[in-house]
């Protein structure tokens, strides 16, 4: 199953690590690190890094990748790996690494030692294999993030892992103790049992699924949800005492599967019994009947589904107590509602009924026809809406055919206009070049174009003042479509080759040559 190759761990010097941690810094917010933002971020002299990181991607902890708009360096799997070993070894957790003892979808586990020799496991999680790629259905890492780096998916699985771990395990669970957390590595106790897909003969087959299912109702009644409950995560040790592993998609009891997930867990169990051992009961436990929650351990660890919203609405309104309680409650308040349900109705004064009338009158003051609100009801009382008489100056169809007529008439004039505006420049850029080919065959200097010119572009600007002022545009849309405009063509205008930054390969290779190129045209000087 491979090994974890580290020998090249104790050869890395502090700036070799500091170069590592710069790059995993910047890719915070890029998907490939420039070599001058590795520079500054780690503090390093341009040159020094360069050469570090020619060493690192040599030794595949970085790797150089040519982008769309620039090229940049990005961390590998490996110099992930070798960043969380580094500070697992300086607090004095690790001290040396074995092989491989288990691979997953989402994870490789490697057997370790302490600085004294005692065996721990290490879990290195691997977030973003072919073989488990759909993490925005199956988790809920992204939340309000739309993209992500798979290292970094990776470390909030390891944290959340260790998180449930240790929670669980001060709470007297049969799960590994947990020993330390460092970015996508979790270490832990190593298990001294066999999993239980690889067990063919058990002891007590019935005590063995009944503590199974003790398990599965003692995780819900505590606030959680295993759910991938299988034997595939569960281990028996030599007393046949079941051990439970894999914690990440653990979920709270009140997401909106719980039920289906808690059901899933259950069905799991029962198809491995009837498969493996040839055992079937009918005991099995049910989510709405059995589980009575004793304590949220879904709070507190942030398990996936929880509701903080809703725990805390429930909490205030009590909701989940008994119905005589709730009768009580309820009788209390009516009793007391009774002698306050006039103080609610709302008063009004006959002071400010006569200041609304009064400000109703000043409003109505300037209208047009100066209309007061009494003759107006005077004169509307006893009628209908349909049956109120039009007002014929109401009717403006023929002050608007007017307009338009006159409209119509200025453009047709401006029209007109531009156009012996355009005559009368021809014309006169007509008479200066005749005008300028005398000058030089008499050898006279030609007289310049403004004397020309300035009588025609002044028609033209008055006729362009005139048509801008029968346009029906507001004048700042205008403008801001002109300047939507030549934003578009200046973006038009600038080739994407020069926003392309050139990588620091190129720029060597480039200076490289010329250098080359220097040294054959002055081949031969010193002779």
């Amino acid at each position: 199953m491979g090994k974890l190759k580290v020998t090249i761990l104790r050869y890395l010097a502090r700036e070799h690590f500091r170069v590592l941690t710069a790059v995993e810094m910047g890719m915070k917010n890029h998907e490939l690190v420039p070599g001058p933002l590795i520079a500054q971020i780690a503090n390093v002299r341009a040159g020094g890094v360069h050469k570090i990181l020619q060493e690192l991607s040599k030794h595949r902890l970085c790797s150089y990748e040519r982008g769309k708009h620039y090229d940049g360096y990005r961390l590998t799997n490996m110099g992930y790996d070798y960043l969380a070993l580094k500070v697992l070894s300086s607090r004095e957790v690790l001290g040396s690494v074995g092989s491989q003892i288990g691979v997953g979808k989402e994870s490789d586990i490697y057997v370790v030692t302490d600085t004294h020799g005692n065996p721990l496991c290490m879990k290195l999680h691997r977030l973003g294999r072919t073989s488990f790629r759909k993490l925005k259905e199956k988790r809920d890492y992204h939340k309000h993030r739309h993209r992500i780096s798979w290292l970094y998916l990776s470390r909030l699985s390891a944290t959340k892992e260790f998180a449930y771990m240790k929670a669980l395990h001060e709470r007297g669970f049969p799960v590994p103790r947990p020993v330390d957390c460092s970015r996508h590595c979790v270490i832990m106790e190593l298990v001294n049992g066999h999993p239980l897909a690889n067990i063919r003969e058990v002891k007590d087959v019935p005590q063995l699924y009944s503590d199974l299912m003790d398990l599965v109702v003692k995780f819900a009644s505590c606030g959680v949800i295993h759910a991938d409950f299988n034997e595939f995560n569960l281990m028996l040790d030599d007393q046949d005492k079941p051990v439970v592993i894999d914690f990440p998609q653990m979920v709270s009891t009140s997401h909106e599967n719980a039920k289906m997930y808690f059901d899933r867990d259950v069905r799991c169990v029962q198809e491995f019994f009837k498969r493996r051992f040839n055992y079937e009961s009918e005991l099995s436990p049910d989510f709405a009947c059995d589980i009575r929650k004793e304590y949220s351990l879904d709070k507190e660890v942030a398990a996936s589904g929880y509701l903080r919203d809703v725990q805390e609405f429930d909490q205030e309104f009590e909701i989940g107590k008994t119905i005589n309680e709730s009768e009580e409650s309820d009788d209390d308040e009516t009793e007391g509602d009774e002698y306050d349900s006039s103080e609610d109705e709302p008063t009004h004064d006959d002071k400010e009924v006569k200041e609304m009338k009064e400000e109703t009158e000043e409003l109505c003051k300037d209208l047009k026809e100066k209309t007061m609100l009494s003759e107006l009801k005077d004169r509307t009382e006893g009628q209908s809406l349909d049956l109120i008489p039009e007002d014929p100056s109401a009717d403006s169809s023929g002050e608007e055919e007017k307009d338009e007529d006159e409209k119509r008439s200025q453009r047709k004039k401006g029209k007109q206009l531009q156009a012996e505006a355009r005559t009368a420049l021809i014309q006169q850029l007509v008479k200066a070049r005749e005008a300028r080919h005398k000058a030089e065959e008499n050898g006279e200097d030609p007289p310049s174009l403004g004397a020309f010119i300035d009588d025609s572009l002044s028609e033209v600007c008055s006729v362009r003042s005139f048509s801008t002022t029968a346009s029906s545009i507001d004048p700042r849309e205008v403008k801001h479509r002109t300047h939507k405009d030549l934003d578009r063509k200046q973006k038009k205008q600038i080739p994407k080759k020069n926003l392309r930054v050139k990588g620091e390969a190129n720029a060597f290779k480039r200076i490289k040559n010329d250098n080359a190129a220097i040294a054959r045209e002055h081949a031969g000087w010193d002779d």
